[in-house]
Parts: structure tokens; sequence; C-alpha cells
């Protein structure tokens, strides 16, 4: 009879703890900032913030459990990790081996670059005196000046002999005379007399305005073309040179998709950083609010966030599909009500993820 009765209470027991056990879900994280930040071993950052309020709203009883992004997808994926707790980018190939709780956040993809110094800045303007494009604007100011200072030269040879003398000497007072009038200098030193060199004259003084005008823009053009193209305003610009991002994420797999051969995969964004310090990559491409969030705690201004957008992203939580169905019903309408509260703006406002 005790014996019996041992059998049947230690079922029980076990029976409970097993119970307890999968009631009680594994959170899987990696620190992500500025969505999930660790200090002084406590986690926060709104993505964490707002995970709590679900667990808090609903009662649910979880472990924490620090990883690799690549260990939490592919613990979410095989059941040994129930939900993230960091966020993860909703795609059709992870949507094949997950779920996703309602998005959360909407992000794009950006570029992170090395800052170009002060020193650096002012040599590429130096040597873009140097460049095809300037060269080329200025011969084109240089031919229509020497078209108008030949025309001058024409009518005034013969009749303005001691102004405009012939051969060579007179082509080059037609020069000087032309560029004189379209700097509107003025010296006086040249003036036609003939009745054609008067109407060149006339046609080069209203004329020389505009294509002054247009000529200074082209040759400032030319000038700052070095400077503008190093900024590279599209992801296209970088398709030659090479990216480093971290592997298996949203980023990785638009890289991918588009034929950014020349990329580099890390396990984190710190790796990355120290790839890019050694000159081992180009530039960083991943997500804008995690790449802003390194510069703004980077203390000695070393890296810069270009104004270059592309891949929009939408953050949810990844969620383990064998957990039951009206658990993930209720997480997703639990951060649909929590994303649409003034808390959470508040908090996106204090991260700087507005």
């Amino acid at each position: 009879m005790n014996r019996k009765l041992f059998i049947l209470l230690f079922t029980l027991f076990t029976s409970t703890v097993f119970a307890q056990h999968k009631d009680t879900l594994v959170v899987g994280y990696n620190v992500t900032p500025p969505f999930v930040t660790q200090q002084n071993d406590q986690l926060h950052g709104p993505s964490f913030w707002l995970w709590e309020q679900v667990a808090s709203e609903h009662s649910i009883p979880y472990i924490l459990k620090e990883v690799s992004l690549d260990s939490l997808l592919n613990g979410i994926a095989a059941g040994t990790i129930d939900i993230s707790a960091s966020p993860l980018t909703i795609t059709s190939e992870r949507h094949e081996v997950m779920d996703f709780s309602a998005p959360f956040y909407i992000a794009h993809s950006s570029i992170l670059t090395s800052e170009i110094s002060s020193t650096k800045r002012a040599l590429e303007f130096i040597g873009s005196f140097f460049s095809l494009n300037f060269f080329r604007a200025l011969g084109a100011l240089i031919f229509i000046i020497l078209i108008f200072g030949f025309l001058e030269w024409y009518f005034e040879r013969k009749s303005n002999n001691e102004e405009f003398g012939k051969g060579l000497k007179g082509l080059w007072a037609g020069f000087w005379w032309s560029a004189v009038t379209m700097t509107t200098v003025g010296y006086g030193d040249k003036s036609p007399r003939t009745v054609g060199g008067r109407i060149v004259a006339l046609v080069w003084m209203f004329t020389a305005v505009i294509i002054i005008s247009g000529f200074t823009a082209s040759i400032a053009s030319s000038l700052t073309v070095n400077r503008i193209g190093s900024t590279n305003n599209s992801i296209q610009d970088f398709k030659e040179e090479t990216l480093g991002t971290v592997e298996n994420s949203g980023t990785d797999k638009w890289l991918k998709d588009n034929f950014f051969s020349n990329k580099k995969t890390y396990p984190d964004v710190e790796t990355m950083i120290q790839a890019l310090e050694k000159n081992k990559i180009d530039a960083i491409a991943y997500d804008r609010p995690i790449l802003q969030d390194v510069v703004k705690n980077d203390s000695i201004t070393r890296f810069r966030v270009l104004d270059v957008n592309y891949n929009p992203q939408f953050y949810g939580f990844g969620i383990n599909r064998n957990l039951p169905e009206s658990m993930k019903q209720k997480i997703s309408i639990s951060v649909l009500e929590n994303t649409e509260g003034m808390d959470w703006k508040v908090l996106l406002s204090e991260y700087d993820l507005e």
C-alpha cells in the first residue's frame, strides 16, 4: 500500500513539474541596441519593454536565454526557444520555419561608413581641379570665348588694326576682348568700331550673362562631383564595394537577392565595426536604427550613417510554431494594443526611434 501511494505521489509530482516546465516559456534574446540593451545585468530597450508588457498582461512565466542571432533563429525553428524578446525582421523565408507576432516597428536598412577627416575632404576638393569633368567644362568655356573672339577679330582686323592686329596677335586680341567682355571687367583697351564688330559685341554682351552662369554652374559641379559621389546617395553606389552585414539578417538576405556579391557576413555589429576600422570592409549595411545607435554612442565621431534608405523591414517577435494558437493570438493582440498607446510613442522618442 505504501509503495502504491509513493508511486502515485511521485507520478503527480513529476507531472506537475513537467507541466510547469512546459508552461514556462524560454525567451531568447541578443543584445541589439537600441531595441535591447543591457546595463548591470538588467535588460532595457523598447523591444524588451514590449515583451514584458505582454508577459505581464497575460501572466506568462518565462526564463531568459541570451544567444546569438543565428542561434536565436535556429532555436525558435527547432523549438528549443519559444519566443524572441529581440526584434526579428519578418521575412517569407523565416515564416517557413516560425511564426511572428504582429509587427511593432518599421525600419529601413542603411549604410555606415568611417567618417572622412577635414584634411581628406580638402585633398579631395583640390584633387577635383584635376578631374576630367573640370577640364571638360573649362575647355568648353574657352572654346566659346574663342569663337566670339574670332568673330570680333574678323570684323575688326582691317578697320581697327591698332587694337585687333593681323595673324596670331590679332586672334589673341580678339580672345582677350571676348574674355574681358564676358566677365564684365571692361578695361576699355579694346573696343569694336565696325558695324559687324558692334553687332557681335552686342550679341555677346547679352548672351554672355546666360552662358557664364551656365558654365560657372558646370565648373562648380565638376569641382564637387568627387565629394558628392563619395557620399554615395544610393545603395547601388556600393555595388562594387565590400559591404559587411550580420549573418542571416534581413539585410543579408536583401543584399543576396539583389546580387551584392562583394559582401562579408559577421556574427554581430561589434565584429563588423572592428572589420571596418581595420579596412577589411568599405562600409556596413544593416538596420538604420541600430547603425544610428552606433554613431550616437561613438564619443570620438569615427563613423557616420549615410542618407541611404532601402529594404523596408517589419520587426516582430519570432514565435515557435508549437505554441498554442490562443497564446500566439493573445501575444499579437497585446503587441498591437501596447504599440498604439502613448507609452510606446514616448519610449521610442527616448531612444530616438521615432
